[in-house]
């Protein structure tokens, strides 16, 4: 039999102090008393349920680091709650507990994630993008010991322009360039992860081994010191400052996407970008109306009794003394209909110049060349 234990407070082991602002944090009308943790939850998944915001869940869980070791952890069959205090609504967790005396020990990735991190893995794990700079420093390789220019799993292969004392490089193939829209700078380039080479002497040129191939490898593919990345817990916050940028790449080609697919924007380090940046994307409202100036005026048209404001008055047609605005209402002039929030996405991966961010919520198809700003 379980039963549930008493009410304990639930943090997020943030690396950094959050301020509280339940005040300005509102709760969905619809929003649950409770919640069961199930396999699958993500900590935003389930702080929707409750938040018209869910990126702001940091200001809404308890914290209590001094009574809970590691407290962002919590596990399916789990209960939330909200509840009360004088400083706001907060979420609180009911763990569930054996009658008989046992210590919990449950894996680490059985627990609740932050985020869908199988949607993220394999882009924190294998390269897909650089920055251009990088690209342009990077290490080619020059062939096989026997001039072989294919390259396959197990050969010897050497490299130049190689600096340092790295290890171990990811292999790739240069891709197309992603602009900056509005300028057309060169921001970084798309590339295709190869395999994997170990470096057996660092002279020059550099001799390293193929230990991993995931595509055909060959001579003057680039090399990029390869990293090795742990699950992360992502803090979702706003930006400290005005953002104003542009989704440029869908990846995968796609020219719409939507929730949990991943987008590259046209902002990054250098911009003030980070890890857990909430953003949200707009997209442009429509013009509607004629420019000022044009002279499509309207004219009768005896046939269907009805007026036409779809063509130029010819030398030979009537004009009746009023226009297209006055019959039907259309704006004279043309109007610029607000943009449209169309979702909420978070940046998980920051580059020079570029950023990766992950659509967490998408209320509309997002587009390319969609503006990204504070949420």
């Amino acid at each position: 039999m379980r039963i549930p234990a008493s009410i304990v407070s639930l943090g997020l082991a943030f690396s950094l102090a959050l301020p509280v602002a339940a005040d300005t944090v509102a709760l969905r009308e619809d929003h649950p008393d409770r919640h069961v943790v199930v396999k699958g939850d993500t900590l935003w998944d389930i702080s929707a349920r409750f938040l018209n915001s869910p990126w702001r869940w940091p200001e809404l869980w308890y914290t209590n680091d001094d009574r809970i070791k590691n407290p962002h952890l919590i596990y399916p069959g789990d209960v939330i709650y909200l509840v009360m205090t004088p400083d706001g609504p907060r979420l609180a967790r009911v763990e569930t507990v054996r009658l008989s005396p046992t210590v919990r020990a449950e894996p680490l990735d059985e627990a609740i994630p932050p985020i869908p991190y199988a949607a993220v893995k394999a882009f924190l794990e294998h390269p897909r993008l650089a920055d251009a700079n990088a690209l342009a420093q990077a290490p080619r390789l020059l062939g096989s010991e026997d001039g072989r220019g294919l390259l396959s799993l197990g050969d010897r292969v050497h490299a130049s322009g190689l600096a340092g004392d790295t290890p171990r490089w990811h292999i790739v193939r240069l891709g197309k360039p992603l602009k900056d829209p509005d300028s057309g700078e060169t921001l970084a380039h798309e590339v295709a992860y190869l395999g994997e080479a170990g470096t057996v002497d660092a002279g020059s040129p550099a001799t390293l081994a193929i230990i991993q191939s995931a595509r055909e490898i060959q001579a003057g593919d680039r090399l990029l010191p390869s990293t090795t990345v742990e699950q992360i817990d992502f803090v979702p916050h706003a930006p400290g400052k005005t953002v104003d940028g542009r989704v440029i790449a869908a990846i995968g080609g796609d020219q719409v996407t939507g929730r949990h697919a991943t987008v590259v924007v046209n902002k990054g380090r250098a911009d003030g970008i980070e890890r857990g940046h909430v953003l949200a994307v707009s997209h442009a409202g429509k013009t509607v109306g004629r420019a000022a100036g044009e002279s499509r005026l309207a004219s009768f048209s005896p046939q269907s009794g009805h007026v036409d404001g779809s063509r130029e008055r010819g030398h030979n047609e009537p004009y009746l003394g009023f226009n297209q605005a006055e019959v039907t209402g259309t704006p004279a002039e043309a109007t610029r209909l607000p943009d449209t929030r169309t979702g909420l996405i978070m940046v998980y991966q920051v580059f020079d110049r570029v950023a990766y961010a992950l659509v967490m919520d998408s209320y509309r198809p997002i587009y390319l060349h969609d503006r990204v700003g504070n949420p």
